[in-house]
């Protein structure tokens, strides 16, 4: 047989094509066939993105409707429910009630809980948790476990709590009617409400401390970041095998990879469904993402909530239900388990276990085709190296690229700043923007590697996302289906390329391509979602890694490197330009009124970037720059601008010694505090030395605790919150010594005199959202020495 003639730039001579297939006009269709499809794909997994539409108040009584579950949502949502509030109460009161008429047995735990695990400042409060049981029809099922599905019902103090986590609370209440209208399911299902989750999940707390764990035999968590988007299940227990087939039975349009999981499970994150995790539980955790900028913030309102969302979490967690309501609870203790979704519509799972073997048996296939290339001589291994190193280059550049571009927009825009995490509200052009960033690196690597050979591109670039498995398989295996699958399917187009048949080499390329579209689209849309734009990077090396595999069909990209890099410029500054504030697109900010006779008097405090048209009406011109970390260390931001203020003389919170007494070197002192203004939070600021234990909540914490959770910080910080009345803390200290006990109340929003000094708020600002920085409020000290 005759070889097929190598033209000078590495590609097959014309004659050497029309013998290798058809002939070279029908040749030339198949590259833009090829991308066209690729591109739909693309668009395709993007759009599968999306929960399911939002049924009406008439849909079957035994199904979920989001219309039914707004009814509750809307009673729910009134205003701000904070735990301690006298809304929290009402609240409750209205879960109670509601869950009742729903023929559930309802009771309601109320305690006092702190938790020494969380760190320093250490989270207090009494928390009132509510317990509805819908009994099972046949509970010898599961040796008596139970389903235990878990909402917290309180919200921040900032804003009224629609999607955080009333739209959670809501649907567990429609899930409740449903399952009854349904006619139940064998095993008994335990609806809990906890109290306390915005503060340090103190409610989830409470209830492992107060109940036996071993009732349940799985627990089904939900929450929301966000107003709008899929119900994505991000996070599970150990040993998900089992939890993973019930998820994927339940119906709904499955959202998960196990890639959330790894990368969750590393993260300092935390809910309520972590106190349950980490007491030993089964169970899952799920929430909705989208829509950052109304979360935790006055604007997360039943206006601002997609029905569809609610609509999705309802239909989870009812499938959910059903699906483990038939299922012997006692049997989900299994392996780990890898598992994707296709396009939100099927999930593929398998156990982990399969990872390794299948990853070896990839890479050994791999490993004999690059042999034989390199023996008849369609490779060269130095080749293969440049095209792997370019990949490894495409990814590193890419990132780097974004990251500079990131920091030359917040070095245009500083009011970024001030917007929580920094994140922008035209976030879809600068994704966009970024992306083609990624994909103008990717064309101009392609031109790059114009005159190798399509073996050596092939096998290089499979080479390159070899190793990544190899590395992933062994360190992360719940993600390495993000490696394993198109890897795979890259191996009959390096066949091909072997073999030299041009006609089919450019079609097969697109398999590796075509699958990492399909798996690395959603995973990209989440980053951004989850990481936000400042953290754009990441997803852009991640979308680079998938990009890599199209290196092989765009070896000829002509100008359209160059195309890509000006629309991404574009976009970005579209971004940039758009980027200012107005009453679709407040700035957030801050102001706070502190009476601290102990650091000079009274003074406003705002937080961010810098003053604004309503901060500075009462900061002036010239502000000092302060730091807040004396009234707010548990927040990542405490920088800002103080002026004097007027002293409206605010009551101060009140300090009484209980009991004092002194048995050898410990002297053992108990004091009572207590906000005269009624304050939602007390914080309680005492020296390391010479305290040796305090107790709080009835919970002690010895000298080791406080050490290993205060680490280098010179004060043991206690946050209580919601007192209503007095709160009282023993310590045990060393004989013969003082006590100075630092007591700040905290009552969200300024008091009306500050209020009248300052005026309204523009509509062009908005309240910061509870948990990013110091939000408005009236803040109060005192010292006193015990």
């Amino acid at each position: 047989m005759t070889e097929p003639m190598i033209a000078t730039d590495g590609e097959p001579s014309t004659r050497a094509a029309v013998a290798a297939g058809p002939p070279p006009r029908a040749h030339r269709f198949v590259g833009p066939v090829t991308a066209g499809l690729l591109v739909l794909l693309g668009v395709l997994s993007y759009l599968a993105f999306a929960p399911p539409s939002a049924r009406d108040a008439g849909a079957p009584r035994e199904e979920f409707s989001a219309a039914r579950a707004l009814v509750h949502l809307r009673e729910i949502a009134q205003r701000p429910h904070a735990t301690g509030s006298a809304d929290n109460a009402r609240v409750r009161e209205y879960l109670v009630a509601t869950a009742r008429e729903l023929g559930a047995r309802v009771r309601v735990e109320s305690a006092p809980v702190v938790r020494p695990d969380w760190g320093n400042p250490f989270p207090a409060a009494t928390v009132h948790n509510v317990v509805a049981e819908i009994p099972g029809t046949g509970p010898g099922t599961s040796g008596g476990k139970a389903v235990l599905l878990v909402a917290h019902y309180d919200s921040v103090p900032t804003g009224p709590g629609a999607a955080d986590n009333g739209a959670a609370v809501a649907a567990m209440l429609e899930t409740m009617r449903a399952l009854s209208a349904g006619g139940g399911v064998p095993n008994d299902v335990v609806f809990l409400f906890t109290d306390g989750e915005e503060i340090g999940a103190l409610g989830a707390q409470s209830f492992v401390n107060r109940n036996d764990l071993g009732e349940y035999g799985v627990v089904l968590n939900w929450e929301a970041r966000g107003s709008h988007g899929p119900v994505m299940m991000f996070e599970t227990s150990a040993g998900n095998a089992a939890l993973i087939d019930a998820f994927a039975a339940t119906g709904s349009r499955p959202v998960a990879n196990s890639m959330a999981y790894e990368v969750y499970k590393r993260m300092p994150n935390g809910t309520d469904f972590t106190v349950f995790r980490d007491a030993g539980a089964t169970g899952l955790n799920a929430a909705f993402l989208e829509g950052f900028h109304e979360y935790h913030s006055v604007r997360d309102s039943v206006d601002s909530l997609s029905r569809d969302s609610v609509q999705h979490h309802g239909e989870t967690m009812l499938g959910m239900v059903r699906a483990l309501g038939v299922t012997d609870l006692r049997s989900l203790a299994s392996a780990d388990a890898v598992y994707f979704d296709l396009f939100a519509r099927a999930l593929v799972h398998y156990p982990a276990g399969w990872a390794l073997p299948l990853a070896l048996l990839t890479l050994l296939g791999l490993a004999a085709l690059i042999a034989v290339g390199a023996h008849r001589s369609r490779l060269r291994y130095t080749r293969l190296l440049a095209v792997a190193g370019t990949g490894l280059a495409v990814v590193v550049v890419s990132a780097a690229l974004v990251l500079g571009l990131w920091l030359a927009v917040v070095t245009i825009r500083p009011g970024l700043a001030a917007l929580p995490l920094s994140e922008p509200y035209d976030r879809g052009l600068f994704g966009s923007g970024f992306c083609l960033v990624a994909a103008a690196v990717l064309l101009g690597a392609g031109r790059l590697l114009r005159r190798l050979r399509p073996a050596e591109i092939i096998s290089g670039t499979l080479a390159l996302g070899g190793v990544l498995l190899l590395i992933v398989v062994l360190t992360v295996p719940g993600a390495s289906y993000l490696f394993q699958w198109p890897l795979l399917a890259g191996l009959p187009a390096l066949w091909m390329a072997v073999r030299r048949d041009v006609w089919w080499q450019p079609a097969l390329s697109a398999l590796a391509p075509a699958v990492a579209v399909v798996l690395f689209v959603p995973l990209v849309v989440s980053l951004f979602t989850a990481l936000g734009i400042p953290l754009g990077a990441v997803a852009v090396a991640v979308a680079a890694l998938a990009g890599v595999l199209l290196l092989p069909l765009v070896r000829r990209p002509g100008r359209s490197a160059v195309t890509a890099a000006v629309l991404a410029l574009a976009l970005v500054g579209a971004g940039v330009v758009a980027s200012g504030f107005t009453a679709g697109q407040p700035r957030p900010n801050a102001l706070l009124y502190v009476q601290d006779p102990a650091s000079g008097g009274s003074r406003w405090f705002s937080p961010g970037p810098g003053p604004d048209e309503w901060t500075r009406r009462v900061l002036g011109d010239g502000p000092s720059r302060a730091d807040g970390a004396l009234y707010f260390p548990e927040q990542d931001e405490q920088d800002g601008w103080a002026a004097p203020a007027p002293d409206l003389k605010l009551p101060e919170p009140e300090v009484r010694t209980v009991a004092d007494r002194t048995d050898g070197d410990v002297r053992t002192l108990t004091f009572g505090v207590r906000s005269v203004r009624d304050a939602w939070r007390l914080q309680v600021r005492l020296p390391r030395e010479p305290v040796r234990a305090c107790t709080v909540a009835g919970v002690r914490m010895d000298a080791a605790t406080l050490a290993e959770d205060i680490e280098d910080t010179r004060d043991i910080v206690l946050h209580y919150t919601g007192a209503g009345g007095e709160i009282e803390i023993s310590c045990e200290i060393r004989a013969g010594t003082p006590l100075p006990v630092d007591v700040t109340d905290f009552s969200p929003g300024l008091p009306g005199a500050a209020e009248a000094l300052v005026g309204p708020r523009p509509d062009t600002t908005v309240p910061i959202a509870f948990g990013f920085a110091p939000d408005d409020a009236a803040v109060v000290r005192r010292i006193t020495t015990l």
